[in-house]
């Protein structure tokens, strides 16, 4: 496995702390700034997207690892739906642009490059 996909897959299984920072009481988390707790993620109404984010990323981390045919198709759907869909519904223009070069960089990386193309295809 390639150093940078190897990177991805460990990020991706990782992210399965903001579940857990959402379901167990007294682990915080920073968002946007903020240090909060469970009670504060589901009072501002992002509970139920850390939870999404906080499981559909590590089922995908172990989908990579399982060389599974459509796993860097629901990567790629699950990190645009992380890095743009949210900051577009805030208009926040340059957390936006940040989250698009980022995506077409890892999404050009999972299909693009030879080693993560042969990794996938062996």
């Amino acid at each position: 496995m390639p150093i940078l996909l190897k990177f991805i897959t460990g990020h991706a299984l990782v992210c399965f702390v903001f579940f857990l920072a959402v379901v167990i009481p007294g682990v915080p988390i920073t968002f946007n700034g903020e240090l909060m707790e469970s009670q504060e993620l589901w009072a501002r109404g992002v509970g139920l997207p850390t939870i999404a984010v906080g499981l559909s990323l590590p089922v995908a981390g172990m989908l990579i690892l399982r060389r599974w045919q459509y796993c860097r198709q629901l990567y790629s759907i699950i990190i645009l739906s992380v890095l743009i869909a949210p900051y577009a519904y805030w208009q926040e223009i340059p957390s936006l642009i940040f989250g698009v070069v980022l995506s077409c960089a890892i999404i050009g990386y999972l299909f693009l490059n030879r080693q993560a193309r042969a990794f996938f295809s062996s």
